[in-house]
């Protein structure tokens, strides 16, 4: 059981993730983070750009298996569009998430007046709202292909409460566990 929280830097996905009761029975955890600890990599700036895409996704396709092989159900947040080494939309292919065995994904979206202001709280560092507008709608259009491609059910939530995200896991392990 893995299901995968996606949306851009600032959305809320972290945030929400962690107020996830425990009664549901999922390991919340980023993408990154799991990544860092295949590879054995520091931690990353807050800028958010990635070099090695393609060796960052195998690692993680690992990581995700090593933990489902010792019975653990993820939560998983991350990325259906990363930004490269030079800060351009890198859209992450359909296979990338085939090997995480993915149950579902939730889509988190927000105003981007409100990311910005996230970002400038948590990271000091000023967003373009004009870039965070295209961002937000690069991460729908790739989570929509690749949910297409795979037949995985894509639920789109804006901003939401804790209850109301708890509410679409729940829904999403009900149909899985089905």
């Amino acid at each position: 059981m893995n299901i995968f929280v996606a949306g851009v830097h600032g959305v809320g996905k972290t945030f929400l993730a962690s107020q996830l009761p425990k009664a549901l029975g999922l390991t919340q955890t980023s993408a990154s983070k799991l990544i860092k600890e295949e590879r054995a990599l520091p931690d990353w700036g807050t800028d958010k750009r990635v070099g090695d895409v393609d060796a960052n996704q195998i690692a993680l396709a690992n990581a995700v298996t090593r933990h489902n092989e010792a019975g653990t159900r993820l939560l998983l947040d991350g990325h259906f569009v990363l930004l490269d080494a030079q800060g351009e939309f890198s859209p992450l292919a359909a296979d990338v998430f085939k090997a995480l065995r993915l149950d579902g994904v939730l889509l988190l979206e927000a105003d981007a007046n409100t990311i910005a202001t996230r970002i400038r709280e948590r990271d000091s560092r000023e967003l373009d709202i004009d870039h965070t507008i295209k961002f937000l709608a690069a991460e729908r259009a790739q989570a929509q292909l690749v949910c297409d491609e795979l037949g995985i059910p894509l639920h789109i939530l804006g901003e939401c409460g804790p209850d109301t995200f708890a509410a679409a896991v729940a829904a999403v392990i009900l149909k899985a566990d089905q």
